[in-house]
Protein backbone atom coordinates (compact mmCIF):
# COMPACT_ATOMS: atom_id res chain seq x y z
CA UNK A 1 0.00 0.00 0.00
CA UNK A 2 2.54 2.22 0.64
CA UNK A 3 4.19 1.44 -2.31
CA UNK A 4 0.61 2.34 -4.48
CA UNK A 5 0.71 5.84 -2.41
CA UNK A 6 4.39 6.92 -2.92
CA UNK A 7 3.93 6.07 -6.59
CA UNK A 8 0.24 7.82 -6.76
CA UNK A 9 1.93 11.03 -5.31
CA UNK A 10 5.07 10.31 -8.23
CA UNK A 11 2.99 10.25 -10.63
CA UNK A 12 0.60 13.18 -9.14
CA UNK A 13 3.81 15.52 -8.92
CA UNK A 14 4.83 14.27 -12.58
CA UNK A 15 1.36 15.13 -13.63
CA UNK A 16 0.91 18.72 -12.04
CA UNK A 17 4.78 19.49 -13.90
CA UNK A 18 3.55 18.49 -16.88
CA UNK A 19 0.15 20.37 -16.54
CA UNK A 20 1.87 23.36 -15.76
CA UNK A 21 4.35 22.78 -18.82
CA UNK A 22 1.46 22.49 -20.86
CA UNK A 23 -0.53 25.43 -19.20
CA UNK A 24 2.73 27.75 -20.28
CA UNK A 25 2.86 26.19 -23.68
CA UNK A 26 -0.97 26.81 -24.43
CA UNK A 27 -0.58 30.59 -23.17
CA UNK A 28 2.23 30.71 -25.46
CA UNK A 29 0.71 28.95 -28.13
CA UNK A 30 -2.44 31.20 -27.78
CA UNK A 31 -0.19 34.24 -28.26
CA UNK A 32 0.85 32.77 -31.58
CA UNK A 33 -2.31 32.15 -32.60
CA UNK A 34 -3.59 35.78 -31.96
CA UNK A 35 0.09 36.92 -33.50
CA UNK A 36 -1.27 34.93 -36.78
CA UNK A 37 -4.85 36.09 -36.76
CA UNK A 38 -3.79 39.64 -36.94
CA UNK A 39 -1.24 38.48 -39.77
CA UNK A 40 -3.87 36.98 -41.92
CA UNK A 41 -6.49 39.77 -41.08
CA UNK A 42 -3.76 43.03 -42.14
CA UNK A 43 -4.78 44.26 -45.61
CA UNK A 44 -1.51 44.55 -47.63
CA UNK A 45 -0.84 46.74 -50.59
CA UNK A 46 1.11 46.60 -53.74
CA UNK A 47 1.69 50.03 -56.22
CA UNK A 48 3.30 49.97 -59.65
CA UNK A 49 5.88 52.03 -57.88
CA UNK A 50 6.45 48.80 -55.33
CA UNK A 51 9.73 47.04 -55.38
CA UNK A 52 8.55 43.62 -53.17
CA UNK A 53 8.28 40.92 -55.30
CA UNK A 54 5.72 38.91 -52.64
CA UNK A 55 2.77 39.77 -55.53
CA UNK A 56 3.32 40.29 -58.82
CA UNK A 57 0.92 42.01 -61.21
CA UNK A 58 1.38 42.14 -65.10
CA UNK A 59 -1.71 44.11 -67.01
CA UNK A 60 -0.44 43.88 -70.58
CA UNK A 61 -2.80 43.26 -74.33
CA UNK A 62 -3.29 39.69 -74.53
CA UNK A 63 -1.71 40.10 -78.23
CA UNK A 64 -3.70 37.33 -80.19
CA UNK A 65 -4.68 37.75 -83.84
CA UNK A 66 -8.46 37.78 -82.61
CA UNK A 67 -7.92 39.98 -79.46
CA UNK A 68 -7.90 43.18 -81.03
CA UNK A 69 -10.56 44.63 -83.46
CA UNK A 70 -12.09 48.06 -84.92
CA UNK A 71 -16.05 48.72 -84.16
CA UNK A 72 -18.01 50.61 -86.55
CA UNK A 73 -21.49 52.04 -85.72
CA UNK A 74 -21.01 52.66 -82.54
CA UNK A 75 -23.63 55.58 -82.29
CA UNK A 76 -21.08 58.29 -81.38
CA UNK A 77 -19.71 59.49 -84.71
CA UNK A 78 -16.62 57.78 -84.31
CA UNK A 79 -14.72 54.30 -84.59
CA UNK A 80 -13.64 52.62 -82.16
CA UNK A 81 -10.95 50.32 -81.90
CA UNK A 82 -11.31 47.25 -78.97
CA UNK A 83 -8.31 45.57 -77.83
CA UNK A 84 -8.17 42.35 -74.74
CA UNK A 85 -6.06 42.78 -71.81
CA UNK A 86 -4.32 40.41 -69.27
CA UNK A 87 -4.63 41.23 -65.54
CA UNK A 88 -2.59 38.69 -64.15
CA UNK A 89 -1.56 38.33 -60.22
CA UNK A 90 1.08 35.88 -58.89
CA UNK A 91 1.58 34.91 -55.73
CA UNK A 92 5.13 34.73 -54.77
CA UNK A 93 4.50 34.86 -50.77
CA UNK A 94 5.12 31.36 -49.62
CA UNK A 95 1.92 31.39 -48.45
CA UNK A 96 -1.96 31.54 -49.23
CA UNK A 97 -3.26 34.76 -50.27
CA UNK A 98 -6.71 34.57 -49.09
CA UNK A 99 -8.46 37.43 -50.12
CA UNK A 100 -7.51 40.42 -52.93
CA UNK A 101 -8.79 43.65 -54.99
CA UNK A 102 -7.25 45.14 -58.05
CA UNK A 103 -7.79 49.39 -58.59
CA UNK A 104 -6.81 50.06 -61.60
CA UNK A 105 -6.28 54.12 -62.54
CA UNK A 106 -7.75 55.19 -65.33
CA UNK A 107 -5.25 57.83 -67.44
CA UNK A 108 -7.04 57.86 -71.11
CA UNK A 109 -10.42 58.71 -72.42
CA UNK A 110 -12.11 55.13 -72.82
CA UNK A 111 -14.51 52.84 -72.61
CA UNK A 112 -15.16 49.61 -70.46
CA UNK A 113 -17.03 46.83 -72.19
CA UNK A 114 -16.43 43.73 -70.93
CA UNK A 115 -14.23 41.62 -68.09
CA UNK A 116 -14.14 38.07 -66.33
CA UNK A 117 -14.39 36.55 -64.51
CA UNK A 118 -15.01 38.50 -61.07
CA UNK A 119 -16.76 42.02 -61.19
CA UNK A 120 -15.47 45.51 -61.47
CA UNK A 121 -16.76 48.57 -59.17
CA UNK A 122 -16.89 51.24 -61.88
CA UNK A 123 -15.89 55.23 -60.43
CA UNK A 124 -16.36 57.88 -62.55
CA UNK A 125 -16.54 61.61 -61.96
CA UNK A 126 -18.77 63.58 -63.48
CA UNK A 127 -19.49 67.10 -63.11
CA UNK A 128 -17.84 66.97 -59.96
CA UNK A 129 -20.11 63.88 -59.02
CA UNK A 130 -18.85 60.51 -58.20
CA UNK A 131 -21.06 57.56 -59.67
CA UNK A 132 -20.61 54.40 -58.42
CA UNK A 133 -21.77 51.07 -59.17
CA UNK A 134 -20.53 47.76 -58.71
CA UNK A 135 -21.14 45.21 -62.23
CA UNK A 136 -20.99 41.39 -63.23
CA UNK A 137 -20.16 42.80 -66.74
CA UNK A 138 -21.08 39.33 -68.02
CA UNK A 139 -24.62 39.26 -66.16
CA UNK A 140 -26.31 42.54 -65.80
CA UNK A 141 -29.75 44.15 -66.38
CA UNK A 142 -29.59 47.72 -68.26
CA UNK A 143 -32.69 49.24 -66.10
CA UNK A 144 -30.41 48.19 -63.43
CA UNK A 145 -27.63 50.53 -64.43
CA UNK A 146 -26.93 53.95 -62.35
CA UNK A 147 -23.71 54.96 -64.00
CA UNK A 148 -22.99 56.39 -67.57
CA UNK A 149 -22.98 53.70 -70.32
CA UNK A 150 -23.41 53.55 -73.88
CA UNK A 151 -24.94 50.58 -75.74
CA UNK A 152 -23.37 50.63 -79.38
CA UNK A 153 -26.04 47.63 -81.05
CA UNK A 154 -25.99 45.40 -77.77
CA UNK A 155 -22.60 46.15 -76.60
CA UNK A 156 -21.71 48.13 -73.37
CA UNK A 157 -19.39 51.05 -73.49
CA UNK A 158 -18.95 52.58 -70.35
CA UNK A 159 -17.00 56.01 -70.47
CA UNK A 160 -14.25 56.61 -68.86
CA UNK A 161 -12.05 59.76 -68.62
CA UNK A 162 -8.92 60.08 -66.59
CA UNK A 163 -9.19 60.42 -62.83
CA UNK A 164 -11.84 57.81 -62.96
CA UNK A 165 -11.22 54.30 -61.67
CA UNK A 166 -12.07 50.17 -61.64
CA UNK A 167 -11.85 48.43 -58.42
CA UNK A 168 -11.50 44.24 -59.61
CA UNK A 169 -13.34 42.08 -57.30
CA UNK A 170 -12.44 38.40 -57.86
CA UNK A 171 -14.25 35.69 -58.57
CA UNK A 172 -14.43 33.33 -55.27
CA UNK A 173 -16.58 30.53 -57.04
CA UNK A 174 -15.44 26.89 -59.01
CA UNK A 175 -15.99 29.33 -62.18
CA UNK A 176 -13.53 31.94 -61.55
CA UNK A 177 -11.36 30.27 -58.97
CA UNK A 178 -9.42 33.61 -58.48
CA UNK A 179 -9.69 33.51 -54.66
CA UNK A 180 -8.03 32.38 -52.53
CA UNK A 181 -4.36 32.43 -54.33
CA UNK A 182 -2.44 29.21 -53.51
CA UNK A 183 1.76 29.32 -53.13
CA UNK A 184 4.21 27.60 -51.38
CA UNK A 185 7.58 27.25 -50.90
CA UNK A 186 8.15 25.59 -54.15
CA UNK A 187 5.10 27.21 -55.98
CA UNK A 188 3.71 29.98 -57.52
CA UNK A 189 0.23 30.32 -57.92
CA UNK A 190 -1.05 32.72 -60.14
CA UNK A 191 -4.42 34.17 -61.29
CA UNK A 192 -5.40 35.27 -65.07
CA UNK A 193 -8.34 37.19 -65.38
CA UNK A 194 -8.83 40.10 -68.29
CA UNK A 195 -10.81 42.81 -69.62
CA UNK A 196 -12.38 44.49 -72.51
CA UNK A 197 -11.53 48.28 -73.19
CA UNK A 198 -12.67 50.49 -76.05
CA UNK A 199 -10.74 53.62 -76.89
CA UNK A 200 -10.04 55.98 -80.23
CA UNK A 201 -6.33 54.79 -80.53
CA UNK A 202 -6.86 51.33 -79.51
CA UNK A 203 -3.96 51.16 -76.58
CA UNK A 204 -5.44 52.27 -73.01
CA UNK A 205 -2.64 53.01 -70.72
CA UNK A 206 -3.82 50.32 -67.53
CA UNK A 207 -0.41 50.44 -65.85
CA UNK A 208 -0.93 52.58 -62.91
CA UNK A 209 -2.71 50.25 -60.11
CA UNK A 210 -2.86 49.44 -56.30
CA UNK A 211 -3.27 45.53 -55.49
CA UNK A 212 -4.68 45.42 -51.90
CA UNK A 213 -4.41 41.74 -50.07
CA UNK A 214 -4.22 39.51 -47.46
CA UNK A 215 -2.16 36.50 -46.74
CA UNK A 216 -3.32 33.55 -44.68
CA UNK A 217 -0.59 30.66 -42.88
CA UNK A 218 -1.02 28.07 -40.70
CA UNK A 219 -0.24 28.64 -36.79
CA UNK A 220 1.47 25.19 -37.64
CA UNK A 221 3.71 26.91 -40.06
CA UNK A 222 7.11 28.02 -40.43
CA UNK A 223 9.14 27.39 -37.46
CA UNK A 224 7.19 28.47 -34.68
CA UNK A 225 4.25 26.15 -36.02
CA UNK A 226 6.92 23.34 -36.34
CA UNK A 227 8.17 23.32 -32.28
CA UNK A 228 4.72 23.37 -30.99
CA UNK A 229 3.70 20.60 -33.06
CA UNK A 230 7.08 18.96 -31.40
CA UNK A 231 6.95 19.70 -27.99
CA UNK A 232 2.97 19.19 -27.82
CA UNK A 233 3.66 15.98 -29.26
CA UNK A 234 6.29 14.76 -27.00
CA UNK A 235 3.50 16.33 -24.11
CA UNK A 236 1.07 14.36 -25.16
CA UNK A 237 2.73 11.08 -25.57
CA UNK A 238 4.25 11.50 -21.99
CA UNK A 239 0.43 11.98 -20.68
CA UNK A 240 -0.35 9.00 -22.75
CA UNK A 241 2.70 6.77 -20.66
CA UNK A 242 2.08 8.96 -17.38
CA UNK A 243 -1.87 8.07 -17.19
CA UNK A 244 -1.08 4.43 -18.33
CA UNK A 245 1.54 3.46 -15.30
CA UNK A 246 -1.14 5.09 -13.27
CA UNK A 247 -4.23 3.37 -14.56
CA UNK A 248 -2.72 0.21 -14.19
CA UNK A 249 -0.95 0.84 -10.69
CA UNK A 250 -4.67 1.00 -9.55
CA UNK A 251 -6.20 -2.18 -11.09
CA UNK A 252 -9.49 -1.08 -10.65
CA UNK A 253 -12.48 -1.78 -13.27
CA UNK A 254 -13.54 2.02 -12.97
CA UNK A 255 -10.19 3.47 -13.85
CA UNK A 256 -9.49 1.48 -16.66
CA UNK A 257 -12.98 2.38 -18.30
CA UNK A 258 -11.71 6.07 -17.58
CA UNK A 259 -8.01 5.45 -18.93
CA UNK A 260 -9.78 3.61 -22.01
CA UNK A 261 -11.71 7.37 -22.56
CA UNK A 262 -8.46 9.47 -22.15
CA UNK A 263 -6.32 6.80 -24.51
CA UNK A 264 -8.91 7.34 -26.83
CA UNK A 265 -8.93 11.15 -26.81
CA UNK A 266 -4.85 11.65 -27.12
CA UNK A 267 -4.99 9.36 -29.96
CA UNK A 268 -7.29 11.49 -31.86
CA UNK A 269 -5.29 14.55 -30.77
CA UNK A 270 -1.71 12.07 -31.95
CA UNK A 271 -3.46 11.47 -35.33
CA UNK A 272 -4.84 15.11 -35.58
CA UNK A 273 -1.13 15.98 -34.91
CA UNK A 274 -0.07 13.62 -37.59
CA UNK A 275 -2.90 14.75 -40.00
CA UNK A 276 -2.59 18.08 -39.83
CA UNK A 277 1.13 19.24 -41.55
CA UNK A 278 -0.79 18.03 -44.75
CA UNK A 279 -4.35 19.77 -45.94
CA UNK A 280 -4.92 16.50 -48.10
CA UNK A 281 -4.15 14.71 -45.19
CA UNK A 282 -6.89 15.60 -42.81
CA UNK A 283 -9.17 12.37 -40.99
CA UNK A 284 -6.71 10.50 -42.51
CA UNK A 285 -5.59 8.65 -39.72
CA UNK A 286 -8.85 7.96 -38.50
CA UNK A 287 -10.32 6.67 -42.11
CA UNK A 288 -7.43 4.04 -42.17
CA UNK A 289 -7.78 2.77 -37.92
CA UNK A 290 -11.73 2.42 -39.21
CA UNK A 291 -10.87 0.44 -42.10
CA UNK A 292 -8.23 -1.73 -40.34
CA UNK A 293 -10.75 -2.60 -37.94
CA UNK A 294 -13.01 -3.65 -40.46
CA UNK A 295 -10.71 -5.88 -42.20
CA UNK A 296 -9.72 -7.15 -38.91
CA UNK A 297 -13.68 -7.92 -38.25
CA UNK A 298 -13.95 -9.94 -41.43
CA UNK A 299 -11.13 -11.96 -40.32
CA UNK A 300 -12.45 -12.54 -37.37
CA UNK A 301 -10.53 -11.45 -34.93
CA UNK A 302 -11.85 -10.47 -31.47
CA UNK A 303 -13.24 -7.55 -30.30
CA UNK A 304 -10.29 -6.96 -28.17
CA UNK A 305 -7.52 -7.70 -31.03
CA UNK A 306 -9.37 -5.58 -33.27
CA UNK A 307 -9.58 -2.73 -30.85
CA UNK A 308 -5.45 -2.96 -30.55
CA UNK A 309 -5.81 -3.03 -34.53
CA UNK A 310 -7.60 0.40 -34.73
CA UNK A 311 -5.48 2.10 -31.98
CA UNK A 312 -2.37 0.69 -33.77
CA UNK A 313 -3.90 1.97 -37.02
CA UNK A 314 -4.65 5.62 -35.14
CA UNK A 315 -0.77 6.18 -34.88
CA UNK A 316 0.69 4.89 -38.13
CA UNK A 317 1.44 7.60 -39.53
CA UNK A 318 2.38 10.01 -36.39
CA UNK A 319 6.46 10.01 -37.63
CA UNK A 320 4.84 12.96 -40.16
CA UNK A 321 5.50 15.89 -37.42
CA UNK A 322 9.35 14.82 -38.10
CA UNK A 323 9.31 15.44 -41.26
CA UNK A 324 9.65 18.84 -43.13
CA UNK A 325 6.00 20.38 -43.43
CA UNK A 326 7.26 21.63 -47.32
CA UNK A 327 7.68 18.59 -48.20
CA UNK A 328 4.46 16.91 -47.07
CA UNK A 329 2.49 20.19 -48.60
CA UNK A 330 4.65 19.35 -52.17
CA UNK A 331 2.54 19.47 -54.99
CA UNK A 332 5.03 18.02 -57.53
CA UNK A 333 7.11 15.50 -57.49
CA UNK A 334 9.33 14.39 -54.90
CA UNK A 335 13.17 15.06 -55.44
CA UNK A 336 14.91 11.74 -54.52
CA UNK A 337 16.49 13.36 -51.02
CA UNK A 338 13.13 14.51 -50.25
CA UNK A 339 11.38 10.94 -50.74
CA UNK A 340 14.79 9.46 -49.00
CA UNK A 341 13.46 12.09 -45.72
CA UNK A 342 9.85 11.11 -46.28
CA UNK A 343 10.23 7.53 -45.99
CA UNK A 344 11.77 8.09 -42.53
CA UNK A 345 8.64 8.50 -41.09
CA UNK A 346 8.35 5.09 -40.57
CA UNK A 347 11.67 4.44 -38.66
CA UNK A 348 10.58 7.80 -36.84
CA UNK A 349 7.42 7.13 -36.14
CA UNK A 350 8.31 3.32 -34.55
CA UNK A 351 10.82 5.32 -32.29
CA UNK A 352 8.39 7.24 -30.55
CA UNK A 353 5.83 3.98 -30.58
CA UNK A 354 8.38 1.99 -29.38
CA UNK A 355 7.99 1.86 -25.43
CA UNK A 356 4.30 2.57 -25.93
CA UNK A 357 3.28 -0.83 -24.14
CA UNK A 358 -0.49 0.13 -23.79
CA UNK A 359 -1.16 0.30 -27.84
CA UNK A 360 0.40 -3.41 -28.40
CA UNK A 361 1.86 -3.22 -32.07
CA UNK A 362 1.73 0.66 -32.56
CA UNK A 363 5.23 0.69 -33.42
CA UNK A 364 4.63 -2.49 -36.04
CA UNK A 365 2.16 -0.38 -37.46
CA UNK A 366 4.26 2.52 -38.10
CA UNK A 367 7.49 0.99 -38.95
CA UNK A 368 6.22 -1.37 -41.52
CA UNK A 369 2.88 -0.47 -43.16
CA UNK A 370 5.18 0.67 -46.11
CA UNK A 371 6.62 -2.68 -46.76
CA UNK A 372 5.33 -4.67 -49.70
CA UNK A 373 4.38 -8.44 -49.94
CA UNK A 374 6.83 -9.01 -52.62
CA UNK A 375 9.69 -7.71 -50.45
CA UNK A 376 10.02 -4.52 -52.43
CA UNK A 377 8.83 -1.74 -49.90
CA UNK A 378 10.64 0.64 -47.25
CA UNK A 379 12.15 0.81 -44.69
CA UNK A 380 13.59 -3.22 -44.63
CA UNK A 381 12.17 -4.59 -47.83
CA UNK A 382 10.62 -7.32 -45.28
CA UNK A 383 8.39 -9.66 -47.20
CA UNK A 384 5.32 -12.04 -47.01
CA UNK A 385 5.04 -13.32 -43.31
CA UNK A 386 8.06 -11.74 -42.63
CA UNK A 387 5.48 -8.57 -42.23
CA UNK A 388 3.91 -8.31 -38.98
CA UNK A 389 -0.19 -8.69 -39.49
CA UNK A 390 -1.10 -5.05 -38.38
CA UNK A 391 1.02 -3.68 -40.65
CA UNK A 392 -0.10 -5.65 -43.90
CA UNK A 393 -3.92 -5.09 -42.79
CA UNK A 394 -2.76 -1.27 -42.20
CA UNK A 395 -0.84 -1.44 -45.99
CA UNK A 396 -4.28 -1.81 -47.48
CA UNK A 397 -6.31 0.42 -45.78
CA UNK A 398 -3.77 2.79 -46.38
CA UNK A 399 -4.00 2.37 -49.75
CA UNK A 400 -7.64 2.28 -50.08
CA UNK A 401 -7.67 5.54 -48.12
CA UNK A 402 -4.86 7.13 -50.84
CA UNK A 403 -6.98 6.06 -53.74
CA UNK A 404 -10.37 7.24 -52.17
CA UNK A 405 -9.49 10.65 -51.70
CA UNK A 406 -8.29 13.79 -53.78
CA UNK A 407 -4.61 14.48 -53.64
CA UNK A 408 -2.38 17.13 -54.49
CA UNK A 409 -0.76 15.31 -57.76
CA UNK A 410 -3.56 13.03 -58.41
CA UNK A 411 -7.65 12.89 -58.53
CA UNK A 412 -8.95 10.05 -56.57
CA UNK A 413 -10.18 6.68 -57.82
CA UNK A 414 -13.58 5.14 -58.69
CA UNK A 415 -14.45 2.06 -56.54
CA UNK A 416 -14.52 -0.08 -60.07
CA UNK A 417 -10.76 1.57 -60.31
CA UNK A 418 -9.44 0.56 -57.18
CA UNK A 419 -11.08 -2.74 -57.16
CA UNK A 420 -9.06 -3.31 -60.18
CA UNK A 421 -5.73 -1.88 -58.39
CA UNK A 422 -6.07 -4.08 -55.65
CA UNK A 423 -6.37 -7.35 -58.16
CA UNK A 424 -3.39 -6.51 -60.22
CA UNK A 425 -0.92 -5.72 -56.77
CA UNK A 426 -2.89 -8.73 -54.94
CA UNK A 427 0.23 -11.23 -54.21
CA UNK A 428 2.84 -8.21 -54.95
CA UNK A 429 1.90 -4.99 -52.92
CA UNK A 430 -0.31 -6.34 -50.86
CA UNK A 431 -1.44 -9.49 -48.93
CA UNK A 432 -3.81 -11.72 -50.94
CA UNK A 433 -5.92 -13.22 -48.32
CA UNK A 434 -6.58 -9.12 -46.71
CA UNK A 435 -6.62 -7.94 -50.08
CA UNK A 436 -9.69 -10.66 -50.59
CA UNK A 437 -11.30 -9.98 -47.20
CA UNK A 438 -11.17 -5.87 -48.01
CA UNK A 439 -12.88 -6.29 -51.77
CA UNK A 440 -15.42 -8.56 -49.56
CA UNK A 441 -15.72 -4.94 -47.52
CA UNK A 442 -16.66 -2.85 -50.56
CA UNK A 443 -18.82 -4.81 -51.97
CA UNK A 444 -20.97 -5.43 -48.76
CA UNK A 445 -20.41 -1.65 -47.52
CA UNK A 446 -20.48 0.16 -50.65
CA UNK A 447 -17.57 1.62 -49.28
Amino acid sequence: MDRIKSLKKLIRTLAYTLLGVTAILLTLFIIHAVGVSKYNEEWRTITTDSTTTELLVDIHPRGGVTDSWVKNNTGLDMNLNAKIYEMIVTNNARTTVSDWHLRINIRDDCYLNNGWCGKFEVHQFVGGEEKVQLIDLRNYKEEDLTINYHLAAQDLLIPLTSGDYLLYYPDSSNVGNEVPIQGTDEYSGEVVCGVIMYSRSGNVDLSSYELYYRLHKSVWAGAAGRFYITVFTVLILSLIILATIFFVTLRYEERFVVQSRLLEDVLKVCCGLADSRDYYSKEHSRRVAHYSRLIAEKMGMDKSDCDIVYNAALLHNIGNVFISENILRKNGRLTSDEYAEVKQHTTRGAEVLKDINNIPHAAEAAMYHHERYDGQGYPYGKKENEIPLIARIVAVADAYDAMSNDRPYKMKMTNDQIREEFIKNRGTQFDPAIVTAFLDIMGERNL
